[in-house]
């Protein structure tokens, strides 16, 4: 083989390593950037749920919202307009494949938990119509997440009346 051979050998062995030193470098950072999502939307959940109070998040309790002082109504309505805000954004990340399907089936089993929480069709009842804009969120949580939830024993109703008379 002559000198020349040897560099152009050379020079695509060359190319070929540094293609698999970017391949895995760029395995890595998307590996990173899907800890950093999870992890920065785990954060966003425990604050958000962090502003619901306690009875209103556990399944099966007695807790209305409609029977709550105003103040409280209010400060729950805020909680669960950031948390529908938060599914909403998921559910928009699954779509446009910016999470995978691992990612997105662990996020949604959370909603259908969350869903159990008595305040939860209430609020939802309430601040549904602000998402008309997003009408695939709208379905996924009116006919996906409270339907499932109503089959599974659930006494809350879902009627999305159209209720945004709030500001």
């Amino acid at each position: 083989m002559t000198t020349t051979q040897w560099i152009a050998v050379a020079s695509v062995a060359a190319v070929v390593v540094s293609a698999f030193a970017i391949a895995a470098a760029l395995k890595g950072v998307r590996d990173q950037l899907r800890v950093t999502v999870l992890l920065t939307y785990t954060e966003r959940y425990a604050k958000i749920m962090n502003g619901v109070p306690f009875e209103a998040r556990r399944p099966g309790s007695e807790y209305r919202l409609s029977l709550q002082p105003a103040g409280e109504q209010d400060s729950v309505l805020s909680a669960f307009r950031e948390y529908f805000n938060l599914c909403s954004e998921e559910m928009w990340l699954y779509e446009h494949r910016r999470i995978d399907r691992a990612t997105w089936r662990i996020w949604e089993r959370g909603i259908q938990q969350v869903a159990q929480f008595p305040s939860f069709s209430e609020a939802w009842e309430f601040l549904a119509c602000e998402y008309d804009y997003y009408e695939k969120f709208q379905e996924f949580v009116t006919e996906g997440i409270l339907q499932h939830t109503l089959g599974s024993g659930s006494a809350h109703g879902t009627e999305s009346s159209q209720r945004c008379d709030n500001s």
